[in-house]
């Protein structure tokens, strides 16, 4: 994550006009989020709360979400309009769209994935003062219903801005602002 940041060290006014970036830099946000918690669920006190939780699906997501794809989407965005020929995406408010719309349905999906997993495990540790369990597992079920409610919006989210990038894709391949200069294609020489 320090690598990637100080990558970026010179490149951080550019932040405010180049989507591309703000996706990049988000994903060494999450990296560097989803690396520390990794080990620290592994600490024995944090995993016997965390366990069999709705915490731990939101830690994956945090990496896969968080970090992979929003790495994934960036370079498919830089990437694609050089493998066609083109000087940009057909729309940079469209990449901007999608990159606020995945980045609040990551954060809903995973805070509410960890806020439910942390009442799970306090809900399933609770106990009366006669040793019995204070609540059943339908309670905590039921007690999950919002979160995973929220979870699914912050889904929903996501997906629809994978859906705007389809959209830009297909409009940038299909057509759209060509580079002023031709691709020079290096041609191997035999001898």
């Amino acid at each position: 994550m320090i690598n990637g940041i100080m990558t970026l060290s010179g490149a951080w006014h550019k932040l405010r006009d180049d989507p591309i970036l703000k996706f990049l830099i988000t994903s060494l946000s999450f990296y560097g989020m989803s690396t520390f918690e990794g080990p620290m669920m592994a600490i024995k006190t944090v995993n016997a709360l965390s366990h069999y939780t709705d915490w731990t699906v939101g830690h994956v997501h945090s990496g896969a979400l968080g970090w992979v794809a929003m790495v994934s989407i960036g370079s498919i965005y830089y990437l694609l309009p050089k493998l066609f020929g083109k000087s940009e995406m057909y729309s940079t408010k469209l990449v901007t769209t999608h990159f606020w719309i995945a980045t609040i349905g990551t954060v809903l999906y995973i805070a509410s994935m960890w806020i439910a997993g942390v009442m799970q495990g306090l809900m399933w540790r609770a106990v009366n003062a006669d040793g019995t369990l204070a609540y059943s597992f339908v309670e905590s079920v039921k007690g999950s219903y919002p979160f995973w409610a929220i979870r699914w919006l912050g889904g929903v989210l996501f997906l629809s801005g994978m859906l705007i990038m389809a959209y830009n894709m297909f409009k940038t391949m299909a057509g759209g602002k060509t580079q002023d200069a031709p691709v020079v294609i290096p041609v191997a020489h035999h001898a």
